[in-house]
C-alpha cells in the first residue's frame, strides 16, 4: 500500500482564498496608514515655516506671504530660514502657499498629484 502525500487542489485553493481575503483587508488599511504618516511631513514643514515667519517678522517687522505653488520661492523669501524636507525618495509630496496681510497669514500644504497624499490639506493661520 503506498500512502501519497502533498497537498489537494481544494487545500491549496482554500489557502488562496485566505490569502486573498486578508490582502483585500489590508493594503487598503496600509495605504490609509502611509497617507497619515505622509501628513507628518506637512504638519513638520508648516511648523519650521512657522518660526521662520516669526524669525522674518522679529527682523523686518513684516511677515512675508503671497507666495504661491514654489517651495523654492519660499525658501527664498524666507531668506532660506526654510525649505520643504522631503518625504521618502527625496520627493516632496506637498506644495506650500502663504498668504496673508498686515500682520496675518495662513499657511496651506496641499498634497502633490502623483503622491498618496494628492489632493489633502494642512494648513495654520495666524
Amino acid at each position: 500500500m503506498k500512502n501519497n502525500t502533498g497537498f489537494t487542489l481544494i487545500e491549496l485553493m482554500i489557502v488562496i482564498a485566505i490569502l486573498g481575503i486578508v490582502s483585500a483587508i489590508a493594503i487598503p488599511l496600509y495605504s490609509g496608514y502611509i497617507a497619515t504618516a505622509r501628513l507628518a511631513e506637512a504638519k513638520n514643514n508648516i511648523a519650521a515655516l512657522k518660526l521662520a515667519e516669526e524669525e522674518h517678522f522679529l527682523e523686518n517687522n513684516s511677515y512675508f506671504y503671497d507666495m504661491t505653488n514654489d517651495n523654492a520661492n519660499l525658501a527664498s523669501a524666507s531668506t532660506n530660514l526654510w525649505s520643504a524636507t522631503k518625504g521618502d525618495g527625496n520627493q516632496v509630496n506637498f506644495t506650500y502657499t502663504v498668504s496673508g496681510s498686515g500682520n496675518s497669514y495662513t499657511i496651506t500644504a496641499t498634497g502633490n498629484a502623483g503622491t498618496p497624499v494628492a489632493g489633502k490639506i494642512e494648513s495654520y493661520s495666524k
